[in-house]
């Protein structure tokens, strides 16, 4: 499905930084499927001049993937990505079949993890705890940006001892979802999310991450409601995918696949590559409700940006229209990187710069 020019496979670069549990998804993925790749760190909060300078993207969560000069942003449109795209792999995708039951199942508990919010519940549990960072107030200053959109002007203060209350209803939250898979999934003593399969799969990912996550921040589970004890099918599932992605061993296994470069490099590899897709034949779907509302065509300038968090005018990626359907939105922006976005939880519009410059 590659366009490169060369006919060779375009390289494949992920932004991220060590401790992102949504970056953990795609590390998995990647880890699972043998694919090869390479990374380029990012610190935990802005600037990111690698991407917002070199790369012309001003999108500011983690992570994103390149393949080639195709730029994906959110993890549930690169897992969807990377289970289409025919890119090499030692072992076989991930997912689960079309049009069964086990594929409704994963994609139910992608929906509880994220849009459910789950993984914003839990994230509630920070405020609760020790951590060094929530004394850090430049890390505190880019999360309040970050929750509130950055819409100018200060950003707001976390008020810990109000977060903090947040607290106990989490773990609530949380206690249901190990009672959920306890009673229900995993009931019968499978190994794995899906019935009868021998290794970990995407539904594992879409399960797994938050409580991945948690059970990684020392004292943010009391062991008096979590513990093996209390819920041992998921404990002994959790330990089993981590074995699986290798972070058991000691030190944790470090896949020989993976390359880390700089940013620079980084721009270089992708700006030097061809297309891994060829958007340009894809069309903006007409019969869309979106498209007849803006009066979107192809080349129309546009910004697009996530509706959640994150959605600043600042963190609004601007481009020429490539292609719109009903699953994603193609842009094109000035460095010559096309940024595709997903349908869901992004909104897209013509762009307020482009209207500006023509008055």
């Amino acid at each position: 499905m590659s366009s490169s020019t060369s006919g060779s496979q375009p390289p494949i670069v992920l932004y991220h930084y060590p401790f992102s549990p949504y970056a953990k998804r795609i590390i998995w993925y990647l880890h699972l499927r043998g694919i090869p790749y390479t990374q380029c760190l990012q610190p935990m909060i802005l600037p990111r001049p690698d991407l917002s300078s070199l790369l012309g993207i001003k999108y500011r969560r983690i992570p994103l993937l390149s393949i080639g000069r195709d730029v994906y942003l959110d993890t549930r449109l690169i897992l969807s990505k990377l289970e289409d795209l025919d890119l090499p792999s030692s072992q076989p995708k991930l997912s689960a079949a079309p049009g069964t039951d086990a594929l409704a199942l994963q994609t139910l508990l992608s929906h509880y993890s994220i849009d459910g919010g789950l993984f914003s519940r839990a994230a509630q549990l920070l405020f609760s705890l020790d951590n060094p960072l929530l004394r850090d107030p430049k890390f505190l200053a880019d999360r309040a940006e970050f929750a509130t959109g950055g819409g100018g002007g200060a950003p707001p203060k976390f008020a810990r001892e109000d977060t903090a209350a947040l607290g106990p209803e989490a773990l609530a939250d949380l206690r249901d979802y190990c009672q959920m898979l306890e009673t229900t999934v995993l009931a019968d003593g499978r190994e794995w999310i899906l019935k009868d399969t021998k290794t970990p799969g995407l539904a594992d990912i879409e399960a797994v991450f938050v409580l991945h996550w948690v059970k990684s921040l020392p004292g943010a589970l009391p062991k008096e409601q979590f513990s093996e004890d209390k819920f041992p099918k998921v404990w002994k599932w959790v330990a089993r995918f981590q074995e699986a992605v290798g972070e058991t061993t000691k030190p944790p296994q470090k896949d020989g696949q993976i390359t880390t470069v700089k940013g620079d490099k980084a721009q270089e590899m992708i700006l030097g590559a061809g297309w891994n897709e060829d958007s340009e034949k894809k069309e903006v779907d007409a019969a869309e409700a979106i498209v007849h509302f803006h009066g979107l065509e192809k080349g129309t300038v546009v910004e697009v940006w996530p509706t959640d968090s994150g959605s600043g005018q600042a963190h609004r990626d601007v481009g020429r229209l490539v292609s719109l359907d009903a699953r994603e939105v193609v842009i094109e922006n000035d460095k010559g990187v096309r940024v595709h976005t997903p349908r869901h939880g992004f909104r897209v519009k013509p762009s307020s710069q482009a209207v500006a410059s023509s008055l």
